[in-house]
């Protein structure tokens, strides 16, 4: 007997031309539609991805700081009451966001950071050594 599944995906793309065809989605800046042969694509074009990216890293030097010092410093963490600093900095980039960008976050989501960096699930910490 040979069992077969219905509704089973395919393996992978049936043609060479389908391995090629766009991968349509939203641009994570603008909000605008694209198509990309690249399947991981995000952004419509360099500028997008450009202003993304200043974007985050302008707003990530302070939440870096308070964390570490909040993670690392707690004496000094809680006397400054930089968890609620933190809250406060997240809720004035997302009003940011819905001002600027019509809502759209900001943000990449948990599982996009997981992808690229799988360790941090590790249940065991990893000390690199010298270089």
């Amino acid at each position: 007997m040979i069992a077969v599944r219905l509704n089973a995906a395919p393996a992978g793309p049936a043609t060479e031309r389908d391995a090629l065809a766009p991968h349509p989605r939203a641009c994570l800046e603008c909000g605008a539609p694209h198509a990309s042969p690249i399947a991981e694509a995000e952004f419509c074009s360099n500028r997008c991805r450009m202003a993304f990216n200043n974007r985050r890293a302008k707003r990530g030097a302070e939440l870096y700081d308070l964390f570490m010092a909040l993670r690392h410093d707690r004496a000094v963490a809680t006397a400054f009451k930089v968890w609620r600093l933190l809250n406060r900095l997240a809720a004035g980039f997302r009003a940011e966001d819905v001002a600027e960008r019509a809502g759209r976050r900001s943000w990449r989501s948990p599982a996009a950071i997981l992808a690229r960096r799988p360790h941090l699930a590790d249940e065991r910490v990893r000390v690199r050594r010298g270089r």
